[in-house]
C-alpha cells in the first residue's frame, strides 16, 4: 500500500502540545530524508494544525475530544467522537495508502492510531514521557511496538519496547560544553523556561527568588545584587510578559531593578542558542525540554507541573537521579501566587549554590549530556520502515 510512486508512506498521530508534535516532527523529517513520503494526523484546532503545514507536510484533521479529567458525560463524549473517527481515520489510512502510523500520545493520536489498527496497518508508539501517558497506556496493546525514552518505562508497556530517546533537533546536539556568550559578559547566565506559553508561578517565583532570595542567603540579599555580572533570560509567554515585570519590579523594591540584568521576552524561538549561551537553567519538566536539556548538556533546576499525571515529576526525577538536575516541587492544586512563595526560597538556595559552583556545574551538563540519544530519530525512523515493508505490515 505504497504511494502511487512507490515510496513508502508513514503517518504522524498527535498533538495539542509541543512535546506531542516536535517529536513527531523530527522523525519525519529523517523519513523524508529516506525518501518516505510522511503525512500528519491531528486536531483542527490543536497546536499541530498551525505547525506542521508550516513544516510542508500535508496535513489532516480527525476529530477528537479529551478524556482524562472529565467527568462521566464528557468522558462518552470523547470515548464517542473517538469511535467515529477511528473510523474515518481507517478510511483516510486507506486512501492514502499509509504503510505505518506512528502515534505520539495524548488524546489527538488515538483516532489515527485506532484507525490504522481497524485498517490493519501496523503502529509504533513514541513515549518521550518517564512514565507512559493515559492514551499510550490503552493503545499498547494493540501497537507492533513502543519507542520510549527511558528503559524504565518499557516495565509499564506490554510488548516489544526499545528504549531509543527522545527524537529532537540536531542543534541541541551541537550545543558547545562551554557557555556561548559575548566577551562583555562578565558573570552567569541563567535562562528561565515555563514552555511556549509561559507558567505564571514560575514567573512569579523567579524574580523573588533572584531579588528577595530566602533568611539564609545574607538576609534575604538577593542574587541579583550578591552576584555582579549575573544576567538572566527569561522567557514569559506572551500571556505573562507585563505580570512578569510587574513581579520582578515588586521584587526588587526600594533598591530598584537592575534592568540591564534581565531580559524579558515572550517567545524564545531559537532555544538551542540560548541555552548554549546560558550556564543554568530553571524550567518546567516536560518531556521535550527535559530532553532538550539532556542533549544541550545544561545543568538544570526543574520545577514540574504537578498536573498531566505526574508525567512532568517522572520526567524531573529521572534527570535528577542520573546528576543532571535539581527538582523542586510544588504543593498541586495552589494558586500560582501561592506556589510562587513556596518555591522561592528553596529555589534561591539552589541557584546560590550552584551558580557558585562551577565544577557542580560541569558535572551536571555531563551528566545530562550522557542520558542524550543522538540517534532517536534515525531509529525510531528504521523502525517504521522496517514494519511497512513486513509481510504483517502490508495488509490490506
Amino acid at each position: 500500500m505504497t504511494t502511487p510512486d512507490g515510496r513508502i508512506h508513514v503517518l504522524l498521530a498527535g498533538g495539542g502540545t509541543g512535546g506531542h508534535v516536535f517529536p513527531a516532527l523530527a522523525v519525519g523529517e529523517e523519513l523524508s530524508g529516506r525518501g518516505c513520503a510522511v503525512s500528519f494526523a491531528g486536531s483542527a484546532s490543536g497546536f499541530e494544525a498551525r505547525v506542521v503545514p508550516e513544516r510542508g507536510l500535508p496535513f489532516y484533521p480527525v476529530a477528537s475530544r479529551p478524556l482524562v479529567g472529565r467527568g462521566p458525560v464528557g468522558k462518552l463524549a470523547a470515548l464517542a467522537t473517538a469511535g467515529v473517527a477511528a473510523v474515518g481515520a481507517a478510511r483516510l489510512v486507506r486512501r492514502l495508502g499509509v504503510d505505518a502510523v506512528l502515534g505520539t500520545g495524548g488524546y489527538a493520536s488515538a483516532p489515527a492510531v485506532l484507525g490504522a489498527v481497524l485498517a490493519r496497518r501496523p503502529v509504533l508508539l513514541l513515549e518521550p514521557n518517564a512514565q507512559p501517558g493515559f492514551a499510550n497506556r490503552h493503545l499498547a496493546r494493540w501497537a507492533a511496538g513502543a519507542a520510549v525514552a527511558f528503559a524504565d518505562t518499557c516495565r509499564e508497556l506490554p510488548g516489544r519496547c526499545r528504549a531509543t530517546g527522545v527524537p529532537i533537533r540536531r542543534g541541541f546536539f551541537s550545543v558547545p560544553a562551554a557557555p556561548v556568550r559575548d566577551r562583555a559578559e562578565t558573570g552567569p547566565r541563567l535562562l528561565v523556561l515555563g514552555g511556549s506559553q509561559g507558567a505564571l508561578s514560575i514567573n512569579l517565583a523567579v524574580p523573588q527568588a533572584l531579588l528577595a532570595g530566602s533568611e539564609a542567603l545574607a538576609g534575604g540579599q538577593g542574587l541579583l545584587r550578591r552576584l555582579p555580572g549575573l544576567r538572566v533570560v527569561h522567557q514569559t509567554g506572551a500571556a505573562h510578559l507585563e505580570a512578569t515585570r510587574e513581579a520582578y519590579r515588586a521584587a526588587a523594591g526600594e533598591g530598584g531593578l537592575p534592568e540591564e540584568a534581565v531580559e524579558l521576552v515572550p517567545f524564545i524561538a531559537d532555544v538551542a542558542a540560548a541555552m548554549a549561551a546560558a550556564d543554568l537553567i530553571v524550567s518546567r519538566a516536560g518531556a521535550l525540554t527535559v530532553a532538550e536539556i539532556a542533549a544541550a548538556g545544561r545543568p538544570a533546576v526543574l520545577l514540574p507541573l504537578a498536573l498531566a499525571e505526574g508525567h512532568q515529576r517522572a520526567n524531573a526525577r529521572a534527570l535528577e537521579a542520573a546528576g543532571a538536575a535539581r527538582v523542586v516541587e510544588a504543593t498541586p492544586g495552589a494558586s500560582p501566587e501561592t506556589v510562587a512563595a513556596a518555591l522561592a526560597p528553596v529555589l534561591a538556595e539552589h541557584l546560590a549554590e550552584l551558580l557558585a559552583d562551577r565544577p557542580a556545574l560541569d558535572a551536571m551538563g555531563r551528566a545530562g549530556r550522557a542520558l542524550a540519544r543522538p540517534g532517536a530519530s534515525a531509529e525510531i525512523a528504521g523502525w517504521l520502515v522496517e514494519l511497512a515493508v513486513a509481510p504483517k505490515g502490508r495488509k490490506a
